[in-house]
């Protein structure tokens, strides 16, 4: 959490100049956001459910500043006309594990600011495994390995994806899962429950034709 905190409290500070803040001022403030930050999101940060407390995590200059700033400006003893004055409008920020990104506005592009790519790769392995692997799917998911493997019931594999056992620099985001191939591992991420972000959606690529997980063999 620390690494993501920390990028995310200096994206925000680096918006205001060094000329409208004194250097120990503005070392002070990025302290105390980076304390605030931690102690919202104490028992509200999931390494294995990267998605699930997001929009809790959410910080926004959305029309009005961010409680979070004002308890930062506080405790910084920095006046909040200049966050005001400097803080990009209508921003929200996402903090969650393994990465850090922007939006401006309601239909502006998502902006990476920090990302661990091979820790949000596994997260979202293990988290497709878990949710097709539940009673009243038709295949199961060998997540845990490099490549993964997609099984019918009766252990004829179906698919596989991935061809390595670590992500490196030029791994897709979305390879060794089994998603649609036109979402990258942000998108399905980004489906924490805010009104602010439309809701990605997972869905299988196997075929109708794949057997039931728990078909009985024909003789």
């Amino acid at each position: 959490m620390q690494t993501e905190v920390e990028n995310a409290a200096k994206f925000w500070i680096n918006c205001i100049p060094e000329s409208e803040l004194a250097s120990d001022k503005r070392e002070a403030l990025r302290n105390a956001l980076i304390q605030v930050l931690c102690e919202k999101y104490t028992g509200h940060w999931h390494l294995d459910r990267t998605m699930a407390g997001s929009a809790y995590r959410s910080i926004s200059n959305w029309r009005r500043l961010d409680s979070v700033f004002i308890k930062a400006a506080e405790r910084a003893q920095v006046t909040l006309d200049v966050l005001e004055t400097w803080l990009p409008r209508d921003m929200i920020l996402w903090c969650d594990p393994y990465s850090v990104s922007y939006r401006v506005g309601d239909h502006g592009s998502m902006v990476t600011v920090y990302e661990d790519k091979r820790g949000l790769l596994e997260s979202v392995k293990k988290s497709v495994a878990e949710k097709m692997s539940r009673p009243g799917s038709n295949f199961v998911i060998s997540a845990y390995t490099t490549p993964v493997v997609i099984r019918s019931a009766d252990g004829v594999e179906i698919a596989r994806r991935g061809g390595s056992s670590s992500a490196g620099p030029g791994l897709s985001a979305a390879q060794g899962i089994h998603a649609s191939p036109t979402k990258g591992a942000n998108d399905i991420r980004r489906s924490a429950m805010s009104p602010l972000r439309q809701v990605s959606t997972l869905r299988s690529n196997v075929t109708d034709a794949a057997p039931p997980r728990w078909s009985t063999p024909t003789t």
